[in-house]
């Protein structure tokens, strides 16, 4: 009974040194992966700051980095280290997924990386990378706002970019955004809203230049120009019943100065807008020559 009672101990001592071994085994091997896959993610994303190593570089190695300008994106890697140059303006790494579900996208060939804006705490995005697509999802308070959508053409010397607004309700599509498609001659730049209005533009690294048309869903429909992303200048609106309005888009974006609106009929109004609002003198021209003059007011006519 002793000597079985000896041998039930000494099985149990090796089991437990065994269990063990094992397990520290595996933390040693977890704690590899965990440091390894926080190189990748910062040797991708070029974070560490100025260390020793990076000091040696040599100088076809700096000189191949200092030269990676938009202009000279032709290939999948360039093309990511543009993209990650640009957050990582706003935006440092913050990669707070347990390590399993990190490991579990990279078994699948995903690549999901989590920033948090520099500026502002209760801000957040999600990026990620599949060979010519790349997704970027941004976050306030932990509700999407914003989905971003970067689809690279096939020697990746361009990409078409695709953003949903989500509280606004609206998605815009910008063609070439590195102005390497050169076919793109007519307008590049698409505004879809959910209530069916739509903007037709033209633009230059998402900066939107040049002329413009809105269509309403009423079957209207303005012809205007965008001069650094902003409406400014002379405008047309042509209506669905045959009207139209000569008018100008000042700097803050709305009707400023004289206007003029031709009725289907062949009568006009003449009349001023001062910051959107119609206010000052105007008159109205029949079709027999004859004029009357009167007076707006804060958007309304003044009766005498």
């Amino acid at each position: 009974m002793k000597k079985d009672f000896k041998q039930f101990l000494i099985l149990l001592i090796v089991s437990i040194f065994i269990a063990f071994t094992a397990s520290f085994g595996y933390s040693v091997y977890q704690n590899y992966q965990r440091e390894k896959k926080i190189n990748e993610v910062k040797n991708l994303f070029n974070f560490g700051g100025t260390s020793e190593d990076k000091k040696e570089e040599t100088k076809e190695e700096i000189k191949t980095e200092e030269t990676t300008k938009p202009e000279e994106v032709n290939s999948k890697e360039s093309w990511n280290n543009l993209i990650i140059s640009e957050i990582e303006k706003d935006y440092v790494l913050d990669d707070v997924r347990p390590f399993y579900k990190r490991l579990y996208d990279k078994i699948r060939g995903k690549k999901i990386y989590n920033f948090k804006s520099i500026n502002n705490e209760n801000e957040t995005l999600v990026v990620e990378m599949n060979d010519n697509k790349i997704t970027e999802k941004f976050f306030n308070d932990g509700k999407e706002v914003l989905e971003k959508e970067l689809i690279a053409n096939d020697d990746f010397s361009s990409y078409d970019l695709k953003a949903k607004n989500i509280a606004e309700e609206y998605t815009a599509t910008f063609k070439d955004m590195l102005g390497k498609d050169t076919y793109l001659n007519t307008k590049n730049g698409l505004i879809e809203y959910q209530d069916g209005r739509k903007i037709e533009f033209i633009h230059k690294n998402a900066i939107m230049n040049g002329p413009a048309i809105e269509y309403l869903a009423n079957g209207d429909k303005i012809e205007f120009n965008y001069v650094n992303g902003k409406r400014y200048g002379e405008a047309q609106k042509f209506y669905a019943n045959g009207d139209k309005e000569d008018f100008f888009y000042g700097n803050n974006e709305k009707k400023n100065g004289a206007s003029i609106y031709y009725f289907a009929n062949g009568e006009r109004e003449e009349v001023a807008y001062k910051d959107g609002v119609l206010e000052g003198p105007a008159i109205y021209i029949f079709n027999d020559g004859v004029a009357e003059h009167y007076e707006y007011k804060n958007g309304k006519r003044v009766e005498e």
